[in-house]
């Protein structure tokens, strides 16, 4: 029987971690402070922002939205400085995609180290390639967190990370060098993919490609990070054919996996960065 990574009830177990550490700050008259950045006019990425601040809010933080739906990169960048300079902020994050036109890697970059609590600039990414302390993406953070939660040792295991995204496979691909691991990285393009897919011990997948990867395609005993988000209506699949659980060992589900704990790994970063 496969064990199932849970992310909805291991999100809850962090949550009480932060929420206690948050007290302890207030006791010193600290108080955790993030400013969320939005661009566009997409609802749904407007509702999961404003979900992160009601989670910030809820357990004591100060959390600040900036939703610019028409702007510059100049304007942007502008706002991200002035951000760096508050006090009261002690980590920022952009929410990625940006909206059609404005240049990603300008406006991460301008992310103070210290407060890119989303683990999002150029910076950050240097540091997760070279094994130097940093604050993790919230994706490769929640996967850490899982594995740690359920007693799993990433390292010593052929990691097959599926995908090219600058937010989640690229930062983990690099997180698992420093690991006594073997990684290899493909997209689905790779006609060599299934080959690849087959000889990993972990599979992580982030190609938003539903049920790409196939029961035919894994060994007995592997273990999947499905990280896909595939809605068709109010229905969400990952990039993982539910068929692959019968021979995994263990996996996250779809959804109720790595997705919950995104929001409490931002969280838990920023709180971080207040007690320093």
């Amino acid at each position: 029987m496969a064990i199932v990574l849970d992310g909805k009830a291991t999100t809850e177990k962090v949550m009480e971690e932060i929420t206690a550490e948050v007290e302890k700050l207030a006791a010193k008259d600290i108080i955790p402070g993030l400013a969320l950045v939005l661009t566009g006019t997409d609802k749904y990425s407007a509702r999961y922002v404003k979900l992160k601040k009601r989670r910030a809010e809820k357990i004591g933080m100060y959390a600040e939205f900036h939703h610019l739906e028409e702007t510059t990169d100049e304007e942007l960048v502008a706002l991200v400085h002035k951000l760096n300079a508050d006090p009261k902020i002690h980590g920022i994050m952009v929410q990625l995609p940006l909206t059609e036109g404005l240049d990603e890697l300008k406006v991460v970059n301008a992310i103070d180290p210290a407060k890119d609590v989303d683990g999002l600039s150029p910076n950050t990414l240097g540091k997760v390639l070279m094994g130097e302390d940093c604050y993790l993406p919230a994706g490769v953070e929640a996967i850490m967190e899982l594995f740690k939660r359920y007693d799993i040792d990433p390292n010593k295991k052929h990691w097959v990370v599926v995908g090219s995204s600058n937010f989640l496979t690229k930062p983990l691909a690099a997180y698992l060098m420093n690991l006594s691991s073997n990684v290899t990285q493909v997209d689905e393009g790779c006609p060599h993919i299934a080959k690849r897919v087959k000889m990993a011990d972990v599979i992580s997948t982030e190609i938003f490609k539903k049920n790409f990867i196939t029961a035919d395609m894994v060994k007995e005993g592997v273990i999947i990070v499905d990280n896909g988000n595939n809605y068709e209506g109010k229905k969400v699949f990952g990039d993982v054919d539910p068929g692959v659980y019968e021979k995994a060992s263990a996996y996250t589900p779809v959804p109720g996996g790595t997705g919950p704990m995104l929001i409490a790994m931002l969280l838990r970063n920023t709180v971080k960065a207040a007690s320093k």
